[in-house]
């Protein structure tokens, strides 16, 4: 009988050390969990990163247009010089003295703007692309697959290419709406890895002679196409550096001037910068300071003059900028 008992107190006694234990380690386990998610060993403090190349700005900001939008969202420039800016599915014109028309309200959310020099507008909409006239009265529209997602549009030409961020790929068009072909699929035949494109950031260009720029965002490569999707080159460069791109998508927008060099905005660390038609870093336009806080990305645009034009959505902006007269 007194063995039993014995026995009996030894379980208990194990039992009270085991749930003692089990409180103790749980306990520990949560404070190491929650020191854990505030201080992540894998997470990259870019705010060292932000200040780099300041004093390489060679650009200063002239102008600024203010847009009866909320969150502006895309910009372009026609071949007078004159703004073009869509927020929501809304389009309107500036002049250069700031005054806006509205020209046209899309059937959806417009992600970007492209320009015919007969003054064509050409909406890029989700799934879909719409075209206007110069007074902004639709003219045409073509339905792409449920599964696209329009990012950016450009022409070429008589052709239209669509960034597809939801098939990656590069959509050929003509001017009417028929399809001519696909561009940028994986393809080690011809040397083409493929577009890698982690969030619908996907812009596309076109350069002084006519071939299209595809920026591969997810390897933060430039590609230059011919119209049948052979590859004619390409430039890459990923770095946290000022030189360099950096984040699981950028640059997020690109712009082309007239000398064929690249205007670059990137999203995360928001820097304007130029790289030479070659890939070769040149300057810094603007700066994360120059930028509230809460901007998520800024389309680029530019003039005849080489002026850059930067669309500032938090601001409802466009903000325009051009080099220092000391540097001209």
């Amino acid at each position: 009988m007194k063995e039993k008992k014995n026995n009996n107190i030894l379980t208990s006694l194990i039992i009270v050390i085991s749930v003692v234990g089990l409180i103790y380690f749980g306990h520990s386990a949560i404070r190491k969990d929650g020191a854990s998610e505030q201080d992540n060993p894998f997470e990259y403090d870019i705010a060292e990163y932000k200040k780099i190349g300041a004093d390489l700005r060679t650009y200063e900001e002239v102008k600024t247009l203010p847009l009866p939008l909320q969150a502006p969202h895309a910009i372009a420039v026609d071949f007078r010089d004159r703004v073009y800016v869509a927020g929501g599915a809304r389009v309107m014109r500036i002049d250069e003295a700031g005054a806006t028309v509205d020209l046209a309200v899309a059937t959806d959310a417009i992600n970007a703007i492209a320009l015919s020099a007969e003054g064509d507008i050409y909406l890029a909409l989700r799934t879909a692309v719409e075209v206007l006239d110069s007074t902004g009265t639709r003219q045409a529209s073509w339905q792409l697959s449920d599964g696209a997602f329009l990012t950016s549009i450009a022409l070429g030409g008589r052709d239209v290419y669509l960034a597809d961020a939801g098939n990656r790929v590069v959509w050929r068009y003509d001017v009417n709406g028929a399809l001519l072909n696909r561009i940028g699929e994986r393809d080690e035949a011809r040397d083409i890895v493929g577009f890698l494109i982690p969030s619908p950031y996907f812009d596309v260009a076109i350069d002084p002679d006519g071939f299209l720029w595809a920026i591969n965002t997810g390897r933060h490569q430039f590609e230059n196409y011919y119209p049948d999707g052979a590859l004619r080159s390409s430039w890459s460069k990923s770095s946290m550096s000022i030189d360099g791109f950096s984040g699981c998508c950028n640059p997020a927008h690109v712009a082309i001037l007239p000398d064929g060099s690249f205007v670059t905005s990137e999203k995360g660390l928001l820097r304007i910068k130029i790289h030479k038609p070659i890939g070769e870093f040149d300057t810094v336009v603007a700066m994360p300071d120059q930028f509230d806080p809460d901007t998520s990305s800024l389309d680029v645009a530019v003039n005849s003059r080489g002026q850059i034009l930067v669309l500032d959505p938090q601001r409802a902006q466009v903000r325009i900028f051009q080099k220092k007269e000391s540097l001209s």
